[in-house]
Order: structure tokens, then sequence, then C-alpha cells
């Protein structure tokens, strides 16, 4: 299983029966930088009942945890995770991170840890990563991390919203994970039901209505929480030509396109992070883990032949039945037209 190396090391987790919240407490780090005092939250329990995508994106169910994985000084940006605040620096490294460190959004000192966006924090961690002259793909993993909150912040559910509710039950997505079923991967459940959406809009179910706007909004967000960004584009551009009919929607959408081409700035940066460490030779048998990273990428980002060319070499090297079967599922998905 390649989960080692594409995901990244967060706190230990366990799930009590079928949580659907997050416990976290609030500790006091002290930046090992410059020796800056700030409150941060440890994720103590979490929950993974809300899918794991392909490029190993974990969600849990109402709750996003992400973001709290990575802690930022808010005085010179360094950035962590709980045990990086430990660590004892150089001289050296001291420097370059005091100088060299750019926020991709403006952190005023003192600006608490719930204030900055989760891809802000990972951004950071790649560069320092970087800075410290960290093996590459620490940096790549860190981009996919900030790729990964990019998404999740940007499908955008609708609370209190009775028309909305009652839509997505209509595909059984209320259902709790017991009463779909523990084992299933609930990313799986999601794009099937975005598929059943898809044909009753062709078919055309939903043309009259608050349905007209919400059943194309529906299946542009369940494409949209899980990274199936060329769907996720194809039917968005069906949701702006509804423009005008519903403003919340509207407005969901314009944040949505945004958080797709943020989305996809950070999935470039972790690609070339990725073939960086390939071309260092130092990854031995990891090799296979990230050629299919790359490949995968690729494929969210559209650009078909580079996938499968990566897929391919992932296939070449890889060993286990299953983790070849996952490459070449994907695979397949790339070699649709």
């Amino acid at each position: 299983m390649i989960a080692l190396l594409l995901a990244l090391a967060v706190t230990k987790q366990t799930v009590c029966f079928v949580t659907t919240s997050d416990e976290r407490k609030e500790v006091e780090a002290v930046c090992p930088v410059e020796g800056t005092r700030f409150k941060a939250y440890e994720v103590v329990t979490t929950n993974p009942w809300g899918g794991r995508d392909y490029d190993n994106c974990p969600h849990a169910l109402k709750t996003t945890p992400l973001e709290y994985w990575v802690w930022v000084c808010p005085t010179c940006h360094f950035a962590g995770r709980k045990k990086d605040f430990d660590a004892k620096l150089t001289d050296e490294e001291k420097r370059a991170l005091s100088a060299h460190l750019k926020p991709a959004l403006a952190i005023p000192k003192g600006t608490k840890q719930t204030d900055i966006p989760g891809h802000v924090k990972f951004d950071l961690l790649a560069q320092t990563a970087q800075l410290r002259k960290a093996p590459p793909e620490q940096a790549a993993v860190a981009w996919l991390g900030a790729s990964w909150s990019a998404r999740q912040q940007g499908a955008i559910d609708f609370a209190d919203f009775d028309e909305w509710d009652q839509l997505k039950g209509v595909y059984g997505l209320n259902k709790t994970p017991m009463e779909i079923d523990l084992k299933k991967n609930r990313t799986d459940y999601d794009l099937d039901a975005a598929r059943k959406v898809e044909k009753d809009l062709e078919a055309k179910k939903y043309e009259r209505g608050v349905n007209r706007v919400l059943a194309r909004y529906l299946v542009t967000f369940l494409h949209r929480k899980h990274g199936e960004n060329v769907d996720a584009l194809r039917w968005l551009a069906e949701v702006e030509k509804v423009k005008g009919e519903n403003s919340i929607v509207d407005d969901a959408a314009v944040k949505m396109r945004a958080s797709i081409d943020l989305e996809r700035v950070y999935q470039r940066k972790a690609i070339d992070a990725y073939v960086a460490a390939i071309e260092s030779k130092t990854l031995e048998k990891r090799t296979p883990g990230v050629a299919y990273m790359i490949g995968e990428l690729f494929r969210r980002l559209g650009e078909r032949d580079s996938a499968l060319s990566w897929y391919q070499t992932a296939l070449e090297k890889a060993e286990g039945d299953d983790f070849k079967k996952r490459i070449s599922d994907q695979k397949a998905k790339a070699e649709k037209p």
C-alpha cells in the first residue's frame, strides 16, 4: 500500500463507532525558528466515513479535520506538524526560513490558526521542506495536501436548504455509513450517485422548478467533492447556463470554479516535485507509488496522454495484485474518451 508515502503522517486517529465529529484539543506551540508562542489545535479523534479518493485524499463525514493537521507560526510562517515544532533547527535553516517563506495569502502577526486557510498552511509546509533541503517528495506530499484542502473547501454544501436535502435524499446521499456499508468507500458511493443524477438530467427529469438548478449543481458538487474536476467543470458549465435562477447556487458556483483553479495549481506543483523525486533516484521501491500518483494527478488535470504514460510506468514497476488492479482501474478511466 502506498499510503505511507502519499498521505501525510497525521495525528493518531481513533474512531468511536460511527462518529461524525472531531475531537480537537487546544495546545500551546512554540516556533522553533524565533520562539513565538501561539495556540494551535491537535486532532485527537476523527472519522474516516467520508471516503478516500484515488489520489489518497481522505474525507471525514460532516467535518474537515485536514486543515488542522498543519500548524503555522503567525510571525515567521514556519509550518509543520506537531513533531516539527519540537525539532532543533540549525542556524542556517533558521536564517533561510526567516528570509524566504512566502504565504499564498497575507497572514498578519497574531493571526489565529483557524483563520489561516488549509491550502496556505500546506503550501508553507512545502516551502519549509524545500528550505530545509528535505527530499523533494516531502514538498510533493505537502502540495498534494494543499490541493486536497482546496478541494474540500470548494465543494460547497448547503445547510438549512430543505429542497437541497430532499434532492440529496432521492439519491441516498443522506444515509449514514451503517445504512450504506461500513466497508464501502464513500467516494465510490458518491460518484455512483453522480452518474445517476447525470442520467436523470439527460432524460430531462429536472427541467422545471428549483430542482432545475439544484440537480445540475448536485452532480457538479459530487464530482467536485472528490476531485473529479474534468467532470465537475463540464457540469459547472451547465450550472452557469442557468445563472440567475438561484442566487445561493450562483455564489457557490463562482467559489467552486475558483477552488478548482487553485487545486490545479497545487497539483502541478506536486507533479513537479514528484518528478524531481523520481529523477533523484532515492525512492527505490517507492517509485511505482509515485509514478501512479503522477498519473492520477495528470488524469485529474485532464491531460490524458501524460496520465497514461505514468500509469504504464507504475504498472511496469508495481508489485502486488491489489496495487496493480488499482493502477489498471484508474488507467482505464483515463483511456475513456
